[in-house]
């Protein structure tokens, strides 16, 4: 059971009428975020914990971050034509997520998360940009780094909208320092605005109604826990306009980053033209013609989609024609973005985070949530060197094991 939902059964929850209060988002003005709340903060019972580690706060960081190189206002959806992000991205709206993005400091890329609070904190932890006092305070310490998480914050664990705050809370304080915190869409975020709910638990169930300002009694009614989650997450409900937030593919520097894989087809599309047709989809927004938004089908249309495709996830090629295949197309993918290499989540790899192809695909979903396979956590990390090219490697929880085999493969393959 994750720590979120121990909370929930210890403490009390948040009353609709409550909402108001609950807004006031104690993560977003205060200088630190609890994790999890310090026997202080718990009088108040669960209600009080969802307004430190959940609440309505992601939604409503309205505050604008002075930064001289990089400024944010994460604006509620009524004033959502406020938003703007760290760069200006080339061909998008204030409404569009950003696509070409510029780092001065490290990169910290961290895999599928899937509803794992604990294993979040402990990845971000481990990419030395938070610090958690043993009160519980959470704090940017990363300075001018950028965090890009790649996705699959939803399903098979029980604390969805507690990591999407924590996420959004350390993408304000990290624009105080130049950094920044982004989010991406996987296919899980994906089926969530589909209204496709076989992979939520039922933790998440109850997190997402309390979140709606449903009561504890509320959660024995299975049709209306459902039709709560329903309008959050369909296109143009709460959570989806937060995940149209969120880019589907992100260049950083000469880094190329997406949710499952890269085809050239992807890219002669468009990638910025992808970013906004999701979206548009996840806002609701409406065509010219009346009609909502279909969802693109090159983003998430099938298993050559950008959040469905695996075709350079495989950790071992059947044959050097389907390896030089995989290889060659990545690269002619690549070039056409002048970027040297590609980050990739969705796909477990059973002998940690790996590259591929000479180094240009590094996959690094290592199954780290306790919903998927509960490994040891791992990050990757970009560090610019003094001849100006970046050197990238992988960060290992030294807290937990993997198989002398895993170790022998890993260590074959980088340092």
């Amino acid at each position: 059971m994750s720590l979120m939902h121990r909370q929930l059964q210890l403490h009390g929850h948040p009353r609709r009428e409550a909402r108001a209060s609950v807004v006031a988002a104690p993560c977003a003005a205060a200088p630190r975020c609890r994790y999890p709340p310090s026997a202080a903060s718990r009088p108040h019972s669960r209600r009080h914990f969802l307004q430190q580690v959940v609440g309505a706060s992601l939604l409503v960081h309205t505050q604008s971050v002075n930064s001289p190189a990089a400024s944010a206002t994460l604006a509620a959806p009524e004033s959502a034509g406020q938003v703007s992000t760290s760069t200006v991205p080339r061909g998008n709206s204030a409404l569009d997520p950003p696509t070409f993005v510029t780092a001065t400091g490290r990169i910290v890329a961290i895999g599928d998360l899937h509803g794992d609070l604990d294993k979040a904190v402990e990845a971000l932890k481990l990419g030395n940009v938070i610090a958690v006092s043993d009160e519980g305070e959470v704090s940017w310490v990363g300075g001018d780094t950028v965090v890009v998480q790649l996705g699959d914050v939803l399903d098979r664990g029980d604390v969805e909208i507690g990591i999407i705050n924590l996420l959004r809370y350390l993408d304000t304080e990290a624009r105080k320092q130049g950094g920044a915190v982004y989010m991406m869409n996987g296919n899980h975020e994906a089926l969530n605005v589909l209204g496709d709910f076989r992979y939520v638990t039922p933790g998440a169930f109850a997190e997402s109604a309390l979140y709606a300002g449903l009561s504890e009694s509320d959660l024995k009614d299975w049709q209306l826990v459902a039709k709560v989650r329903y309008s959050l997450y369909k296109p143009g409900g709460d959570l989806a306009r937060e995940f149209a937030r969120n880019p589907t593919i992100l260049v950083v520097n000469d880094t190329v980053f997406a949710h499952g894989g890269l085809l050239p087809t992807h890219v002669e599309y468009g990638v910025e033209r992808l970013n906004r047709e999701v979206a548009a989809w996840m806002r609701g927004d409406e065509t010219d013609d009346g009609n909502k938004t279909p969802p693109p089908f090159l983003a998430m249309g099938d298993a050559n989609s950008v959040m469905w495709n695996r075709s350079l996830s495989k950790e071992r090629f059947a044959t050097p024609y389907e390896r030089y295949h995989a290889c060659r197309a990545l690269q002619q993918a690549l070039g056409k973005l002048n970027g040297k290499r590609l980050i990739v989540g969705h796909t477990p790899q059973l002998s940690g985070a790996n590259c591929e192809c000479e180094n240009q695909v590094w996959r690094i979903d290592v199954g780290m949530s306790y919903g998927v396979l509960n490994r040891p956590v791992q990050v990757l990390e970009i560090v610019k060197g003094e001849d100006g090219e970046a050197a990238v490697k992988v960060k290992r929880n030294n807290n937990g094991s993997l198989s002398s085999l895993d170790d022998d493969l890993n260590s074959a393959q980088y340092t």
